[in-house]
């Protein structure tokens, strides 16, 4: 297909080569007066439009309902003997004392709520599990009647995206394993302070390490986890106290080995 050829299906003029250049300007306007024309003309469904010039009658060719759906209105308003409801008199609410979702009809003449999903029509849903697999909760997440863990547990973590992972101790989840000296760490037994939570319990003191300071020493900076923001947001106190055990254990084998040649001396002399 050659350069033009869509231009001409569609009821457009195109040049030849041979017109006068300086008439461009002339030929400008007409591209202009073609882009115009095409803006203000109703776009058929089959070519990505609604095929109408009002709202009401987008809302026909397309099938979408108006906002505040009369037949619903008029459904609901039967219903509760409310008369000329109008969209802002009904609503979708949360009742957590009755454990349900409901629509709700309000008039002058009082408030109805009808359950729409129940622990009967979706059971589970706002109940004991959530369904929704990779869904996303904003805010807090309380689990107060949570069962122990007795069998097959993992530790949990939360990524730095926020997603909840289980324990990656397997070593099909890593690559370039190596074996490490324990001495190679250096110091990595941080400065232990004392502190309160600003929206903890108000007087309770808090002891443990801070992860700017541990960020701020070489030795210890791998192991503070950091936001989406790049700022230390926590540690990795199970890999930090894991590190520090092997340092002890090393020293300890060391001191060990010590005084097993001193009293082999000692024998001997």
């Amino acid at each position: 297909m050659a350069n033009g050829d869509d231009a001409l299906a569609a009821g457009m003029d195109i040049l030849t080569g041979n017109e006068d250049r300086r008439d461009g300007w002339d030929e400008d306007n007409k591209t202009r007066d073609y882009i115009a024309q095409r803006t203000s003309a109703v776009t058929p469904l089959d070519k990505g439009g609604t095929g109408a010039t009002t709202a009401a009658g987008a809302r026909t060719a397309l099938g979408v309902p108006a906002t505040g759906d009369v037949a619903l209105r008029n459904a609901l308003g039967f219903l509760y003997g409310v008369a000329q409801l109008s969209a802002h008199n009904i609503g979708f609410y949360r009742n957590d004392g009755a454990n349900r979702t409901v629509v709700r009809v309000s008039s002058g003449a009082g408030q109805f709520d009808e359950a729409i999903v129940t622990e009967a029509t979706l059971p589970g849903l706002m109940g004991d599990t959530v369904k929704t697999s990779g869904g996303t909760i904003t805010g807090s997440l309380y689990l107060p009647n949570s069962s122990p863990a007795t069998a097959g547990y993992a530790v949990a973590y939360i990524n730095n995206d926020g997603r909840v992972s289980r324990g990656a101790s397997s070593e099909r989840y890593k690559k370039y394993i190596s074996a490490i000296d324990p001495a190679a760490l250096g110091d990595i037994f941080p400065d232990l302070h004392r502190f309160q939570m600003r929206q903890g319990e108000p007087g309770a003191w808090k002891y443990g390490w801070i992860a700017e300071r541990l960020a701020e020493n070489p030795d210890t900076e791998p192991f503070v986890v950091y936001n989406e923001q790049g700022a230390p947001e926590t540690i990795d106190f199970i890999a930090l106290l894991i590190a520090q055990n092997a340092q002890h254990h090393q020293a300890m084998d060391l001191m060990a080995q010590r005084i097993a040649a001193l009293e082999a001396r000692h024998a001997e002399g």
